[in-house]
């Protein structure tokens, strides 16, 4: 659990990514990686957003193929602007054969402040958001969400760690949910934590999440 299937080595290359970002910007860019496998990748220089589980294609040379992101980088932190990638395509490795080490599983545990205890499902929802204190609703728009919390697009950013309430339509339904602000990311929102919902919001939530995770899945 949390292993790499193969070991990596240092490496600094230059590779191409293409991809849409955690905001819905297409993005183009040329990064350099600063590890690599048979299979995966550390890259660095990433100029946007991405989340966990999205797609990205990835270029190295004449060689090319699609990498799912493994984890990304917070902003504020030591690996800010940094993802871990890893092939949808076992069959297929972009990277020089003489550079790389030979196929054996190494030790690797992901890093802790990038794990979820829920899977995420990208989304595009209308919101009201109440915070602790606040006149009025503010209007936001949820880009993804999960069992425990969400993440909420809003270029003005409220107290950390604040209390609140949030309104959101999710397929027709409406969902008042409380929570606290999680982690705040200049320019791009906040991530909350859910914390009191009515058993029949939860099971609404519950609901949205599988659907939109059986949809991902085909």
């Amino acid at each position: 659990m949390g292993k790499r299937r193969d070991p990596r080595i240092e490496a600094r290359l230059q590779v191409r990514i293409a991809g849409i970002d955690a905001n819905g910007r297409p993005l183009l860019q040329m990064v350099t990686t600063r590890n690599i496998s048979r299979q995966g990748a550390l890259l660095e220089g990433i100029q946007s957003t991405f989340k966990a589980g999205e797609i990205i294609s990835q270029s190295y040379k004449n060689n090319k193929a699609r990498f799912r992101v493994s984890w990304a980088g917070e902003p504020g932190t030591d690996r800010a602007s940094q993802i871990g990638v890893q092939s949808i395509d076992p069959a297929k490795c972009i990277w020089d054969p003489a550079i790389l080490p030979p196929a054996t599983a190494d030790k690797y545990s992901a890093p802790a402040r990038e794990r979820r205890l829920h899977a995420r499902v990208p989304c595009r929802l209308g919101a009201e958001l109440y915070m602790q204190d606040s006149q009025g609703p503010v209007r936001v728009s949820v880009t993804d969400i999960s069992v425990g919390g969400c993440f909420v697009a809003m270029p003005t950013l409220p107290p950390d760690k604040g209390r609140l309430k949030l309104i959101v339509w999710a397929d027709d339904a409406k969902l008042a949910i409380q929570g606290v602000v999680a982690s705040r990311r200049p320019g791009f929102g906040i991530s909350i934590k859910f914390t009191e919902m009515t058993e029949e919001v939860r099971e609404q939530r519950h609901r949205f999440i599988q659907s939109h995770l059986v949809v991902r899945s085909r």
